[in-house]
């Protein structure tokens, strides 16, 4: 077994891949959910971003899935530490992972930027505002 590619709280491992870094940091679930579809081969990224947003289920899932990524790419280490890592310092485990699971801060801007325009195309706020005084 091997150790984890950035160190936890790693500035080195941040600054070699800052754009991840920054998704990471202003939008946790996406890098949390992308690094699960990377990660597992049944596509729970979804799955797992909407049970993340649960409150108290989220104390138990993050550990889990560092744990379940940690054993899945041969990473050396224990439930103990996934526990203490996930609570303490929650963004710098989400970001470890994901750099883990092969993700790359430049392809997640990319598709999270496409993500936030599908989103919000059409969406018209004059028309929303006349629908809700109806």
């Amino acid at each position: 077994m091997g150790n984890w590619k950035v160190g936890l709280c790693s500035p080195g491992g941040c600054l070699n891949d800052w754009r991840l870094c920054l998704v990471t940091y202003l939008c946790p679930l996406h890098t949390f959910g992308m690094a699960a579809e990377k990660s597992f081969d049944r596509g729970d990224g979804i799955r797992c971003i909407t049970l993340l947003n649960v409150p108290f289920i989220n104390y138990v899932l993050l550990p889990c899935w560092r744990s379940k990524i940690r054993s899945a790419k041969g990473v050396s280490g224990n439930f103990f530490f996934d526990c203490l890592a996930t609570y303490c310092c929650t963004c710098c485990s989400i970001y470890q992972a994901g750099v883990e699971s092969g993700m790359d801060g430049k392809d997640e801007i990319e598709k999270l930027c496409k993500m936030v325009k599908e989103g919000v195309s059409g969406f018209d706020p004059k028309k929303e505002a006349k629908k809700s005084q109806k």
